[in-house]
């Protein structure tokens, strides 16, 4: 990111301090952030390219995960769509991937780990979206080490009156 890209984002985003990169997806790059007024950890997720569907993409993750209320799925706080930028604000997950936890899990962390990923699957299955991007990069850990799925990017919502079924 240019710095007058970092310019840019601060200027659509006046309540936040922006940090350092924490990470880079197929569609967007993820900073470091601190919400000033409340004195929190954010993690600024910035679209950078083509979302694999329409425009609006973006926009629907922030709104499907937004309605979420789940200890093990990430918090939206917050979308923001201004001057070509679209940025989602979310909570900070310091404590890292699945990915690079698991070759140190014992097997019972490894088996809460698969109960919390069960459960939250559950929840979003429950209220119709199905997440289709479930892999170790997508499951991330606050800094207290909770479990968390993440990066709704792909999901998709489907009729609550019918079943969905996995093929």
């Amino acid at each position: 990111m240019t710095e007058a890209d970092r310019a840019r984002l601060a200027a659509v985003l006046p309540g936040y301090s922006l940090g350092d990169p924490v990470g880079e997806g197929a569609s967007g790059l993820v900073l470091a952030g601190w919400h000033r007024d409340m004195q929190r950890d954010v993690a600024v997720k910035v679209m950078t390219r083509g979302y694999g569907r329409a425009d609006d993409g973006f926009a629907a993750e922030a709104r499907i995960v937004a309605g979420f209320d789940h200890p093990h799925v990430i918090r939206v706080y917050d979308y923001v769509e201004r001057d070509g930028l679209r940025v989602l604000v979310m909570e900070m997950l310091a404590g890292g991937t699945l990915t690079r936890r698991r070759a140190g899990m014992s097997p019972p962390a490894a088996c809460a780990a698969g109960l919390a990923v069960a459960s939250a699957l559950a929840y979003v299955h429950d209220r119709g979206v199905l997440h289709r991007d479930i892999k170790p990069d997508n499951i991330l850990f606050d800094a207290s080490g909770q479990l968390k799925v993440a990066d709704f990017g792909i999901a998709k919502i489907v009729d609550r009156g019918t079943r969905a079924r996995a093929r």
